[in-house]
């Protein structure tokens, strides 16, 4: 099996950076409205220089990587590394157990990877529908057949 590696989608850098014109317009409409002040400007400017930089650099460090012995999983802060041998069960699930947490267009789906030690989240919002279609069937070949539950996607 070749290493399949799997980066940030372009279509939701695309929409994280559309999420963002409220903040770049809401300067606009305080000036229009005759109650700009330089303050305010600085702050917006820092706070769209500080999200643009946070899209720019999660997108840039996410890469998520298969190979014939395991995954690897590089997030926003750290790399983790879980080998198939370990794996208990997966399952792919719509939504997130977390309402709170709830971010993007409904239905994404996420694919729950457990071992004894630790539980991994991978959400379809970071790779694209289409690459995390190709992630399941990928892992559905290397993972044992009595591991990955997909029929956890009705639920």
């Amino acid at each position: 099996m070749a290493t399949s590696t799997y980066r940030f989608d372009i279509g939701r850098m695309a929409r994280n950076f559309v999420g963002l014109v409220p903040l770049a317009a809401f300067p606009v409409v305080l000036h229009l409205t005759g109650h700009s002040d330089s303050g305010l400007f600085a702050m917006f400017g820092v706070l769209a220089v500080g999200f643009i930089a946070g899209v720019l650099y999660t997108a840039a460090r996410f890469r998520l990587s298969v190979d014939e012995s395991g995954l690897v999983c590089r997030g926003r802060v750290r790399s983790r590394r879980i080998e198939f041998s370990e794996v208990v069960s997966a399952q792919v699930r719509v939504g997130r157990d977390k309402p709170s947490r709830f971010m993007g267009p409904p239905p994404f789906r996420e694919l729950v990877i457990k071992t004894d030690e630790r539980k991994l989240v991978i959400s379809s919002l970071p790779l694209g529908e289409e690459a995390f279609d190709e992630l399941v069937s990928t892992l559905a070949t290397s993972l044992p057949e009595d591991v990955l539950d997909a029929d956890a996607d009705a639920q």
